[in-house]
């Protein structure tokens, strides 16, 4: 059975792929699964500076559920680049890294940054505020968004 699929020019082997920022920098989940066979590991956002994210408590109960406000607590570009992409790399699947900032300039920088560095593909977080906006998402506004 041909399991493949084409996210424009990106083939991956199966649809099958992590979401950003449930899975980490997958190796976390390597003593779980065999990341090799996903169609795509989607890294935890990564922003220019690290980022320590909210203070406990994080996420909390609800009688219909629950809220998370982790904060985009992340490693940074370049602690990314210099100690978990190799290890990524390892596996046989593609690599897509999700990428936020709070400027379009942030997200052309993280982007040049990823370029060639052998990322299979890049995610823009576009749903967090945007600061210099005055809380507006990027997400929601079609001129910045294109």
């Amino acid at each position: 059975m041909v399991l493949s699929v084409n996210i424009s020019k990106l083939v991956l082997k199966n649809p099958v792929m992590t979401a950003s920022g449930t899975f980490g920098y997958a190796e976390e989940f390597s003593g779980f699964i065999d990341i090799s066979k996903l169609g795509a590991i989607v890294c935890k956002g990564i922003s220019l500076k690290p980022m320590e994210g909210n203070p406990p408590p994080r996420i909390y109960e609800t009688p219909c559920g629950m809220l998370n406000s982790i904060g985009l607590q992340n490693i940074g570009i370049d602690n990314f680049l210099n100690e978990k992409l190799s290890k990524l790399k390892k596996y046989s699947t593609k690599i897509i890294v999700n990428i936020l900032g709070n400027t379009i300039d942030e997200y052309v920088e993280l982007a040049k940054r990823l370029e060639d560095s052998g990322v299979d593909g890049i995610e823009l977080n576009v749903s967090c505020p945007n600061v210099k906006k005055g809380g507006l998402l990027f997400g929601s506004d079609k001129k910045i968004l294109s």
